[in-house]
C-alpha cells in the first residue's frame, strides 16, 4: 500500500531521474518484481517515516551502454536525493540492465 505523499515523492524521483544522461529506463530486477507480488509495484521505492520524510528510496535503472554504469549510477544518486529532499546515504541505485 501507498500513501499520497510516497506516491508525490515516487512521481518527482521519476522525472528526475530521466532526465539524468545514461538512464535508458526505471525497470525493476528480480527484487522489484518480487515485491510487485506483494503490492508494492515499480522501479521507485520509498519508505517514509512517521513524520513524512524519506527514510530509504530505492531507484533501479539500466543504463545505456554509452556511459558509465557507476558515474550514472552517482549522478541518478544525487538527482533522486534532490528530487525526494532525502540525505544521499538514504538513497539506493541499483543498476538492472545495460543497453
Amino acid at each position: 500500500m501507498t500513501t499520497p505523499r510516497a506516491d508525490a515523492v515516487s512521481a518527482a524521483v521519476t522525472d528526475a531521474v530521466l532526465a539524468v544522461p545514461g538512464v535508458a529506463c526505471l525497470r525493476p530486477g528480480l527484487r522489484g518484481l518480487l515485491h510487485a507480488a506483494v503490492g508494492r509495484p515499480g522501479a521507485v521505492r520509498v519508505v517514509l517515516d512517521a513524520t513524512g520524510s524519506v527514510r530509504a528510496l530505492h531507484v533501479e535503472i539500466v543504463a545505456r551502454s554509452q556511459h558509465r554504469a557507476a558515474d550514472v549510477a552517482r549522478a541518478v544518486r544525487a538527482a533522486a536525493a534532490e528530487a525526494a529532499a532525502a540525505p544521499p546515504a538514504a538513497v539506493r541505485i541499483t543498476v538492472t540492465g545495460i543497453v
